[in-house]
C-alpha cells in the first residue's frame, strides 16, 4: 500500500494552497488517490493556511481493500512525512505532525508579525527554530526560496514550483517527476520559466545547498 502524507504551512498571500493543489493534481495524473483539506486564514491579517495532502496507492499484488481508502483529509499528530513550510515560525508550529523520518524544507523567510511589530511578542531566533525542528527529525532543509526565486527569476512566483522540485528530490513522493512537470504546465503559466524553476529546486537538493 502507497501513503504519503505532505502538510504545507505558511501565512495567506503565500501560496501554500496553490502549491497544494498542485501536488494534488499531480497524484491524480498519476493514478493515484489524494485526499486533503485546507486551512484557510485571512490573508490580510496575516492569517495561517495550510494544505494537508494524502497521497493513497496500491502495489503489485496488494489485496483489494476499498476502506484503506477511506481515511480523512486532516493528517494526525505525528503524521506528516513531509512538512513544506513557507516561513520559518509556522514549521515550528506544526512540527507536532512530525515524526522521526520526516522530511522538512523551510523557507529562511521569516514574516515577522504585527504582534512582534507592536512589542507585544518575540520572534525566536531563526537557528532556533531550526534546532527545535531538528529534536523531530534530522532531515531539516532549509532554503530561502524567496531569494533563490527573485535572484533566478527576478519574482516570487517560482517559489511554489522551486518547492515542487525540492520535495520531488528530498521526500519519496509516489508521483513521478512527468506527472509533476505537466501539472506545472497546466496550472502554472510561462511552463519554460516554471519548469526550470523545478529543476532548479531538485539540482539545489542533489547539491546540499541548504542549511
Amino acid at each position: 500500500m502507497i501513503r504519503y502524507d505532505i502538510l504545507i504551512c505558511g501565512i495567506g498571500g503565500q501560496g501554500a494552497i496553490t502549491l497544494g493543489t498542485a501536488l494534488k493534481l499531480a497524484a491524480i495524473r498519476a493514478g493515484l488517490a489524494v485526499v486533503g483539506a485546507e486551512r484557510r486564514g485571512g490573508a490580510q491579517r496575516e492569517g495561517v493556511v495550510t494544505s494537508n495532502v494524502r497521497y493513497i496507492g496500491t502495489m503489485p499484488g496488494d489485496s483489494p481493500n476499498e476502506r484503506a481508502f477511506e481515511v480523512s483529509g486532516l493528517i494526525p499528530t505525528a503524521g506528516a512525512d513531509m512538512l513544506i513550510a513557507m516561513e520559518p515560525l509556522e514549521a515550528l508550529r506544526h512540527a507536532h505532525f512530525l515524526h522521526k523520518d520526516s522530511v522538512v524544507i523551510v523557507n529562511d523567510f521569516p514574516l515577522i508579525p504585527v504582534s512582534v511589530r507592536n512589542g507585544d511578542s518575540v520572534y525566536p531566533p531563526v537557528e532556533s527554530i531550526y534546532a527545535r525542528l531538528r529534536e523531530f527529525t534530522p532531515r531539516v532543509h532549509v532554503f530561502n526560496l524567496d531569494e533563490i526565486s527573485r535572484e533566478h527569476f527576478q519574482s516570487l512566483r517560482q517559489v511554489n514550483t522551486i518547492s515542487m522540485g525540492l520535495a520531488f528530490a528530498l521526500g519519496s513522493l509516489p508521483v513521478p517527476r512527468e506527472a509533476l512537470l505537466e501539472t506545472i504546465r497546466e496550472q502554472f503559466p510561462d511552463f519554460a520559466k516554471n519548469s526550470r524553476a523545478f529543476n532548479l529546486g531538485a539540482e539545489l537538493a542533489a547539491k546540499g545547498s541548504g542549511r
